[in-house]
This record gives C-alpha cells, structure tokens and sequence, in this order.
C-alpha cells in the first residue's frame, strides 16, 4: 500500500499542473480572437493588462510586446491599408488631403497606431500640435511599448509648448534604433537652448549632426548654440541650406520625426546673405 502512495502523488501533481491554464496563453488566445472581431483596443487592453499582471516573467512579457505590436498595427481592411498609403504619400506635398485620407483609414482601421502617429504627423506640419498630441496620446494607451508614436509624442509636446511634462515624459523614452535615440537627444537639445544651456546643446548637437550628417534640422539647431556661443556659425548654415535644397523624398521619409523639416530656408539664406552684406 505504501509503494501504491508513492506512485499516485507524483501522477495527480503531474496531472493538476497540466490542467492549469497558462494566463499568458490565454491572454494572447483572447486579444487574438478579439482582433478577429475588429476590436484592437480591447485585445491591446488585454494584453496590457496581462504584462501588469506579470512583472517577473521577463520571457512571458517580451511574448506579450510582441503580439502588441502586431495586433497594434494589423490592417483590418484591405481598403483602410491603401488609404493609409495614400495618406503617407501625401504627407509631404499636401498635409491637407494627407489629413482627410488618414482620417478615412482610421474609421475603418479602429485605432491603428500606424494610422495614428502619420496622421498626427500631417498635423505637426499643419501647426497643429494640439491634435497631433491627442492622437500620440490614443496610440501610446493602445502600446506604450512601441518606439514610434513615444518619440512623436515628445515632439508634438514640444511643439505645444508643454515643456514641464516633455521633460518629465523624456526620462521614460528608451530603447529604439540609433536614429530613434538621436533624434530624442537632438529635442533635449532644443530644451536645452531654451533654458539657456547652450554648451550642453551645443554638444548635443555636434553628437547629432556627427551621427546623421545628412539630417538638416540638426546643423540649423547647431547653428544657433553655435552663434549664442559667439563661435562662427556660417558653415552649419550654409550645410543647412544645401542639405535642404538637395533633401529627397527618401530623406523627407527617413527624418519624418522632424515635420517641419527644411521649413526655415529663407530664414537661413537671407542671414547668410546678410552676412555677405557686411564682409
């Protein structure tokens, strides 16, 4: 009877084990199945929830990021896809019809982040940051985890003058490519010469225009810590001027992060030739 005891135990722990869902399997079975039902921003709730509630399971949580950013950013429709690619190959020639066409994809696309961060994208360019935050702000609840619509968001708030709580939402973007975390340093920079901290701009920006030397925006910034330093500014200007005069499509899309990219030429070429002016 005592060898019969020994044999049982191991069988019903063995069997009760297998018998108890895993929750993380669960919770993606369920955002999957609501995914087929169009409802993205409870299946991303619910994998939210399910990262929340699992804090020490670094392989279950990586698990669950990674179907966050799928079901995030799947089209549902065929036609919500080409009106979002519709609207990214407007985003530089007219934001306006950019605007109406992201606006059509996101009715069908329920709370595409893709949809989202180019739509607030038009509305940078617009001036219209305000708008552009409230879309970061829906992409960013859906997945906070995803690059993207973070490093949007610091730039639209700076955009909206919300420096108190840009500062405070700096310290929580990490991660991403090298040109993700460039450009995050590249706005430190622009807060930094905002609050007269020129030198630590300044060597800021000469890490950024180091790094991606084809990015206009950071010699036009560089330029002005430069000049508040007294040091001669006119080579970052005239680096600027060509870069934008010669800037493609291709480059427009890579540096999408900065909406309004090459907007400041005449401001640049008249200093310039006012320069000349006084030699």
């Amino acid at each position: 009877m005592r060898m019969l005891g020994i044999f049982i135990l191991p069988v019903f722990l063995t069997w009760t084990a297998a018998a108890a869902p895993d929750p993380i399997a669960v919770a993606v079975e369920q955002a999957q199945s609501l995914a087929l039902k169009k409802n993205r921003k409870e299946a991303c709730a619910v994998l939210n929830r399910a990262y929340q509630s699992n804090p020490a399971q670094v392989r279950a949580r990586a698990k669950l990021i990674e179907n966050l950013n799928q079901l995030s950013r799947v089209f549902f429709t065929d036609k919500g896809q080409k009106l979002f690619e519709s609207g990214q190959v407007l985003l530089f020639e007219n934001a306006d019809m950019a605007i109406t066409q992201l606006r059509e994809a996101q009715g069908l696309e329920d709370e595409n982040i893709l949809v989202l961060a180019n739509l607030a994208r038009a509305q940078m360019i617009k001036g219209e940051c305000d708008s552009a935050l409230l879309n970061l702000e829906m992409a960013r609840s859906l997945n906070p985890f995803a690059i993207e619509p973070a490093v949007l968001e610091l730039r639209a708030l700076h955009c909206a003058k919300r420096f108190d709580t840009f500062r405070d939402k700096m310290k929580t973007v990490s991660g991403g490519e090298k040109w993700d975390q460039s450009f995050v340093q590249y706005l430190q920079a622009q807060e930094h010469l905002r609050q007269n901290a020129t030198h630590k701009a300044f060597e800021a920006l000469v890490k950024v225009t180091d790094e991606f030397p084809q990015f206009p925006e950071g010699f036009y910034y560089l330029a002005k810590a430069g000049k508040a330093l007294e040091k001669d500014s006119s080579a970052w200007m005239q680096k600027y001027s060509a870069l934008c005069k010669g800037v493609t499509l291709r480059e427009r899309k890579k540096f999408s992060y900065e909406p309004q990219l090459c907007t400041r030429m005449r401001e640049v070429d008249d200093e310039l030739a006012a320069s000349k002016r006084e030699m």
